[in-house]
This record gives C-alpha cells, sequence and structure tokens, in this order.
C-alpha cells in the first residue's frame, strides 16, 4: 500500500490515511432494503460522469462522445444524433449528481470460503476480494477509472458469531459463489494525476461504502453492514424485515477481522 502515500486524491485526500483495520463505529445492522437489492448496477457512464464531478470538471460533452468508442464506430451519418443524445444524458448525471448523496452501485460475482469452529463461531472469507489496492476497472471515452473503495479490505475476512453464522450456513451456496453489491458513495477523485495500477496508467476514483451485502442466486441476503452516515430511514424499504432475509449481522461493536472472543 506504500504507493497509496503518494496519491492525493482531489487536492485534500491521502489514500494512504484510510484506516484499512477495523470498521468505522457509525455502522448499523441493516434491514431488508428491496429497492437497493433489486437495482440495476451503475453503468460506466455514470461512473465516468461522477469522476468528473468529483475533480470539478465540466467538460465540453460533445468532445466526450467524440472520443468514445461508440462513436468511433457507429456509422458517420448517425454520428449527429448520437451526439445530441449523450450529451443531454450526461449532462442531466452531472448535474443531477450530489457529492456526498448521490451513489453508485455496483456488483459483481464472488466466491467465498466459510468456516464454522468448534464454538458455534465461524470465519467468512470473500476470496475475490485480492490485490493491493483492490480496485475495479472502468472506462469513460479517454479516461480508465480505477475505482478504489475505502476500508474494502476490512471485509475479506468476516468474522462471525453463533447466530450470524446459523443464518449464513442457511443461505449460502455450497460452493461458497455469491453476489457482492456495494451501494457506493464518491469522495473524492482526481483527473491530474494518474497512477498505475497492473501496469496501467489509470485516473482514481475513491469512494465510502454506504452498504455492502452478499446475495445469493435467490436475492436472499447472506450476509450485509451498512454505513448509517448514508442514506435516511425512509431508504429502507416499509414493512420491515423481509422473511427471506434475516439479517441479525455485524453489531455496531464488532469490527471485521477482529479475533472472536473465546
Amino acid at each position: 500500500m506504500t504507493w497509496l502515500k503518494k496519491v492525493i486524491l482531489g487536492g485534500s485526500v491521502c489514500l494512504g490515511c484510510v484506516c484499512l483495520l477495523a470498521l468505522p463505529a457509525y455502522a448499523e445492522i441493516p434491514e431488508y432494503n428491496k429497492d437497493l437489492i433489486t437495482r440495476e448496477a451503475s453503468t460506466s457512464d455514470q461512473v465516468g460522469v461522477a469522476f468528473l464531478k468529483m475533480s470539478n470538471n465540466f467538460p465540453d460533452f460533445s468532445k466526450v462522445v467524440e472520443q468514445s468508442q461508440e462513436y468511433q464506430s457507429i456509422n458517420p451519418l448517425a454520428r449527429e444524433e448520437l451526439i445530441e443524445k449523450l450529451v443531454k444524458k450526461y449532462q442531466n448525471y452531472y448535474l443531477t449528481f450530489t457529492p456526498g448523496k448521490s451513489d453508485l452501485v455496483f456488483r459483481t460475482r464472488v466466491n467465498t470460503l466459510f468456516r464454522k469452529m468448534e464454538n458455534g463461531e465461524s470465519a467468512l472469507m470473500i476470496n475475490s476480494l485480492k490485490g493491493d489496492p483492490i480496485y475495479f476497472p472502468f472506462e469513460f471515452a479517454n479516461y480508465p477509472i480505477a475505482l478504489l473503495i475505502k476500508d474494502i479490505e476490512s471485509f475479506k475476512t468476516l468474522r462471525l458469531d453463533a447466530t450470524e453464522t446459523d443464518i449464513v450456513y442457511k443461505r449460502l451456496a455450497l460452493s461458497g459463489d455469491a453476489t457482492l453489491l456495494l451501494q457506493l458513495y464518491p469522495i473524492a477523485a482526481n483527473d491530474q494525476k494518474p497512477v498505475i495500477l497492473d501496469k496501467i496508467s489509470q485516473y482514481p476514483l475513491l469512494t465510502e461504502i454506504g452498504y455492502i451485502g452478499l446475495l445469493n442466486r435467490r436475492g436472499e441476503q447472506i450476509w450485509a453492514w451498512k454505513n448509517n452516515k448514508y442514506g435516511a430511514k425512509k431508504s429502507i424499504s416499509k414493512g420491515g424485515m423481509d422473511d427471506r432475509a434475516i439479517i441479525d449481522l455485524v453489531p455496531e461493536d464488532r469490527y471485521i477481522n477482529q479475533p472472536s472472543k473465546q
């Protein structure tokens, strides 16, 4: 992680200062949020526009479109119509994106390893969270973007008590496969200082977790954690907890990667 100390996002956020040892104290047990769980993942366009907004960059979106692969590959007679369509879309994304309030939704398939201990507790390891740092690449126009997630390393190994263990055991596939759902809030970006990741020059977009959950193929929450810094109570689906998704997991005073008390 030493390279992170050299990266300053937005002129003020130093990634090397991010604590990766424990979850923030402002956490709460999430209820089953059907609206979030059924939301489509954010597109590369939405990630790209969020990156520009966090970089305080309001570009000429006509030129952005002209630099895109879609524009280059389309029939020249259709390019003017494409510019008009995409410029309106990008401008709408840009104007409606509000730092600190607007979020991005990210989904990815992951594999987990579940280990149960004699005392009824367990450990759930998300094997797919690899890399130093962990990041997800996106392409927008001529910007290769590295989506970085603050504290994501803290979720690589989840320590579960006996109650949590029972819930996870009932909902996790035997193969360990699951969908990782992330609700992310951009907090900084830099369109002037790219970083080298996997030998590729990329522009960093730093985000913070609002919600992280593991889902099975039936859409049931296997495990979840919510950062109550984001999202009002009204964002939780009405009607209380879904009977298919009992999530009494990760109380406020527990830390990921902290050894369980014997």
